[in-house]
């Protein structure tokens, strides 16, 4: 990967006005059109902080970023569209926000509503053609020396379907990557079912086009002495969560892989695809994005002092 100070020098110039109309296109490509009565003339008010556009025949007022990925944001434009850029080289949010100049919080969720519209993307986009699969693991078994019946859980191994279109050159035309137990996968292993013929007939279904009855998808056997294009994809997955992660958890491991995978398959494209899923993408919040506290009570304090005692010491 480049070096921060490559990239800093690398980095291009983007105007509120030239990213303004990219995010414009994006949401609408055929023209304005009402979000509420789909009326395609407005007009332009003025605000203090943004364009607003208010619809000729209904009067309501909408913005560039209501309704896409960006809605709410505080982040100008131009370092949302900074972060489209560096995401095209895969780096960390604590190095996007050196280099973008925001706090780590901001990048990070930033880097992450990105991975949001990424995944309602290649939701809309299932394989087709010649589908192969492989079945790989990622992690390692550290709960061999942990006592805790929670971290056994969570440090397992997770099991992920590699599946890929390919065209005659053995290129990818559609890559995906789905965590047997993240929210894209089959969830076969947490209802006691391991078998990996049930997780690539899932993935199938759920994943190409014309599911189960589309035909018969090449398997190929996991290992890491593989040579197929499947394989050699894993490889560079788990070391770029490696190298530039350090490893992911469970909880996030699928959007990593989408962002991964969005990178192998649009090559060459990938800011353009991006813009377009951010204005057509439809918002998440930071809520959202890390889930309900579960598993979070409060203190119970073992020792209390009496009102009697708090009032002799009072006196």
């Amino acid at each position: 990967m480049p070096s921060r100070m490559s990239i800093r020098d690398s980095l291009p110039v983007y105007r509120e006005d030239d990213c303004e109309g990219a995010l414009f296109a994006a949401k609408w490509p055929n023209g304005f059109r009402c979000p509420r009565c789909a009326h395609p003339y407005h007009y332009e008010v003025s605000s203090r902080r943004r364009r607003l556009f208010e619809c000729r025949s209904c009067r309501h007022q909408t913005s560039l970023t209501a309704g896409t990925v960006l809605e709410g944001s505080r982040t100008p434009l131009t370092k949302w569209f900074l972060a489209m850029y560096l995401m095209q080289l895969g780096i960390s949010a604590k190095r996007m926000a050196e280099l973008i100049q925001v706090t780590y919080k901001t990048a990070w969720l930033i880097n992450h509503k990105l991975r949001h519209a990424i995944g309602q993307w290649d939701r809309d986009r299932p394989l087709d053609g010649a589908v192969q699969l492989l079945g790989e693991y990622y992690g390692y078994e550290y709960h061999r020396h942990l006592g805790s019946p929670n971290a056994q859980e969570t440090l397992k191994p997770q099991p992920v379907v590699v599946g890929a279109s390919l065209d005659e050159a053995d290129q990818f035309v559609h890559l995906k990557m789905k965590a047997v137990d993240g929210p894209e996968g089959n969830d076969t292993t947490r209802r006691g079912v391991s078998d990996s013929e049930a997780a690539a007939e899932r993935f199938v279904e759920s994943h190409v086009a014309g599911g189960l009855a589309a035909g018969h998808a090449k398997k190929h056997e996991c290992g890491h002495l593989g040579r197929t294009p499947l394989h050699l994809a894993w490889r560079e997955a788990v070391r770029w969560l490696s190298w530039t992660f350090g490893g992911i958890g469970p909880k996030h491991l699928q959007a990593y892989l989408n962002e991964f995978c969005f990178r192998l398959t649009c090559r060459g494209t990938l800011l353009a695809e991006l813009i377009e899923c951010c204005g057509t993408r439809s918002r998440i919040t930071y809520r959202g994005l890390v889930g309900p506290r579960s598993g979070i009570r409060p203190i119970k304090w073992g020792y209390r002092r009496s009102a009697q005692r708090r009032d002799r010491r009072a006196i």
